[in-house]
């Protein structure tokens, strides 16, 4: 109860900022950008008269009580790396997490490049004008509601519209902070790209980004948007393979410091596969039929086991000596990479909290 979890955010962001400052760290990019991806969350805590007072209810109206944590995170998609965590109220304007998020990330990543990727439920006429003045790349994924004029007026795969800012779409912001910036200007451009999910052409999304041209054609939006599911797997290792939900205590300081530190025990292990995977990349490259990676599931398993004993250790001798042993633990255990590989999805008992589809770690 004296421990404040915001000691766990300072752990994650100290262990990021080496991360990236590493000239030694192979920074995964897609032409020389990190692509992050913002996203929330909801996580089920302990019902009390305490979290629902803090974090909110989530029950539908009559519904039994049930509390949540909206958690927002910014996420490296390319290196598996959560950037910065936020946890709010279980209705949280996720936007403006993601903004401020965004707007501290180089304390973080340095003064490497980066582009936002975000879903559909992010976009908004005065994010997209902040991150334009601001000079922040963005990919975000419109509903045909969205600027719906411009959207039916595309007569090609690729093009730049330019948004008018009519009375109509300023009405929404009047009175509110985003006013002063919706009443700037009379309308601002913006790249539009139509991404063909068939080869049919029957369906496809539009993507809203301000990428330049010459260096991100149309044909890549394509996999840069794809990438963004990763920050969906990324909740989905926190919740099922380190059980987050699982918690410590009810009260909500515990609630947090078992969030936090989960995140910081995602990234050393996601730290420790990829160095392995680097320092045995032509040898998991040649050696065997299929791709190989570590072993995600096993290796979050010894660490959440080991990674007290290490720290608690006083000798640094026998300090490296139990590092190096957890490290040669993993490096043995490698899995193949299988691609395109998926399961028929079962509703019902067996997609329950913990689904039989993602084995615990520990």
């Amino acid at each position: 109860m004296k421990l404040n979890p915001a000691a766990f955010v300072d752990l994650y962001q100290f262990h990021n900022r080496n991360y990236y400052a590493d000239p030694e760290t192979e920074l995964y990019t897609v032409n020389g950008f990190l692509v992050l991806a913002a996203d929330g969350s909801d996580i089920n805590v302990p019902t009390t008269p305490e979290t629902l007072a803090l974090y909110g209810n989530a029950s539908k109206r009559g519904g039994k009580p049930c509390a949540q944590i909206g958690l927002g995170c910014l996420y490296d998609t390319l290196n598996r790396m959560i950037l910065d965590a936020s946890i709010n109220k279980v209705k949280f304007n996720e936007m403006a997490v993601a903004e401020a998020q965004v707007a501290a990330v180089h304390e973080t990543i340095g003064n490497h490049p980066f582009m936002v990727t975000m879903d559909r439920g992010y976009p908004s006429t005065p994010a997209f004008l902040r991150m334009i003045d601001g000079n922040i790349y963005f990919v975000a994924r419109l509903k045909s509601s969205d600027f719906k004029a411009e959207q039916q007026a595309l007569s090609s795969d690729d093009e730049d519209v330019n948004i008018h800012l009519t009375k109509i779409r300023r009405a929404h912001y009047m009175g509110t902070a985003d006013e002063a910036i919706v009443m700037s200007r009379d309308s601002f451009p913006l790249r539009m790209v139509r991404v063909w999910l068939d080869e049919e052409h029957t369906e496809y999304e539009i993507l809203a980004t301000n990428l330049p041209r010459d260096q991100f054609p149309a044909d890549c939006f394509g996999e840069i948007y794809h990438l963004r599911w990763r920050i969906e797997t990324a909740y989905q290792t926190l919740k099922d393979r380190l059980q987050m939900e699982n918690f410590t205590g009810t009260k909500p300081i515990l609630l947090e410091q078992d969030i936090y530190s989960t995140i910081y025990v995602s990234n050393i292990a996601e730290d420790i596969a990829r160095d392995i995977e680097q320092e045995q990349a032509d040898h998991l490259k040649n050696d065997y039929k299929h791709r190989m990676s570590v072993n995600r599931t096993l290796c979050i398993g010894l660490l959440k086991s080991d990674l007290i004993y290490i720290l608690l250790e006083k000798d640094p001798q026998k300090q490296d000596e139990l590092f190096q042993k957890l490290y040669d633990e993993i490096s043995e255990n490698i899995v193949p990479v299988r691609p395109d590989r998926h399961y028929h999805r079962t509703k019902g008992q067996l997609a329950g909290n913990y689904s039989n589809t993602h084995k615990r770690s520990f």
